[in-house]
């Protein structure tokens, strides 16, 4: 039996002005929204946008960055010593600014989500500073800086075409020990678990962990320096919930108290040593994975679903709606391709 269909092109339905890999690159978020599902990531380049957040995604966003803040004015100079819990609430305070500036139309469980999420960074971070006051005496080199490596892709066929794009991001943070020290990059995570083997089993994942290797790569590439390796910061997001008679200062309070009895349980952090043969294998698998993202946007790879996406161990997939039933509601169509680095590069 043979079925004929209209073949889905990518490059066809998206309009030049909102997204093109030769003007746009590529990030990391992107390539594994490819990875996972080709349909997600058609929806994605169209702009859909959900406009639910998970509480998750908030919190992270936040503590990321409150970090940012702080550990900025450590590389300028300008913080010196560990910071106060009003220049940690003043930091936080801005950071809930531009969160509402960049969600304009964040759904009203978003925002209980923000208010929720401000009252444990109250609790968190100024224990975070505190059980990593050796931070203040790194040499920080780099604190949310944005990059580009270009790449090109060779096309195939007898015309040995090739395709121009760039790989994009922005990393947490680049730091060394001593001043002739090789770069380690900082990564940082906010978690609520760590997984069904613990630390182990983040200990097996992080040397083939994509975005980690990009950014490692980014940092061989502009420093012309193998880096050392990773600092893997992670910061678990407090599991306690508020009871129905406590006001939020008492839970805030409550959230405090435990951060302080067991703050080995809530900053983790792992650290992996780079070798230059596993980094020059993974910009090889990155290579590829690159040139099979812009085979497939210039319709030369085939576009399907992937049913296996639509649930995994973060939920149900964002897109289904509109997948299964066509349902567009609680979606809207976003101005940039990449928000988060729109004004940035």
């Amino acid at each position: 039996m043979k079925i004929k269909t209209k073949k889905v092109i990518p490059m066809a339905e998206v309009p030049a002005r909102f997204y093109d890999p030769e003007r746009d690159g590529v990030t990391f978020s992107l390539l594994t929204t490819f990875k996972n599902c080709r349909e997600r990531a058609r929806l994605f380049l169209n702009g859909w946008t959900s406009r639910s957040n998970s509480l998750g995604m908030v919190f992270g966003s936040l503590a990321h960055g409150v970090n940012q803040q702080i550990y900025e004015d450590v590389r300028t100079g300008k913080l010196t010593e560990l910071p106060s819990e009003a220049y940690i609430k003043k930091a936080a305070a801005k950071v809930e600014a531009l969160w509402k500036k960049e969600n304009p139309r964040a759904d009203a469980d978003s925002k209980e989500y923000l208010e929720y999420s401000m009252i444990l960074l109250e609790a968190v971070m100024p224990a975070y500073f505190k059980y990593w006051k050796k931070d203040f005496q790194l040499i920080w080199e780099r604190v949310e800086t944005v990059f580009k490596i270009p790449i090109e892709v060779p096309m195939g066929g007898e015309r040995n075409v090739v395709k121009k794009t760039f790989i994009r991001g922005k990393i947490d943070g680049s730091f060394k020990r001593k001043a002739n020290g090789r770069p380690r990059l900082f990564e940082t995570k906010t978690k609520t678990r760590l997984g069904e083997t613990g630390e182990g089993n983040l200990a097996d994942i992080l040397p083939h962990e994509l975005q980690v290797n990009i950014y490692l790569l980014y940092l061989w590439w502009v420093d012309k320096k193998l880096p050392e390796g990773v600092l893997y910061n992670i910061i678990r997001r407090p599991s306690l919930r508020q009871k129905k008679s406590e006001s939020l200062v008492k839970f805030a309070r409550r959230v405090a108290a435990d951060i302080s009895l067991r703050p080995e349980f809530y900053f983790i952090r792992l650290e992996m040593f780079v070798e230059k043969k596993d980094l020059e294998k993974q910009e090889l698998e990155l290579r590829d994975l690159v040139s099979d993202f812009i085979l497939w946007w210039n319709g030369l790879a085939g576009h399907y679903k992937n049913s296996d996406a639509c649930e995994n161990k973060y939920g149900t997939c964002a897109m289904l709606p509109i997948c299964s039933r066509g349902d567009y509601t609680g979606f809207f169509k976003r101005d940039t391709v990449f928000r988060e680095l729109a004004d940035e590069l």
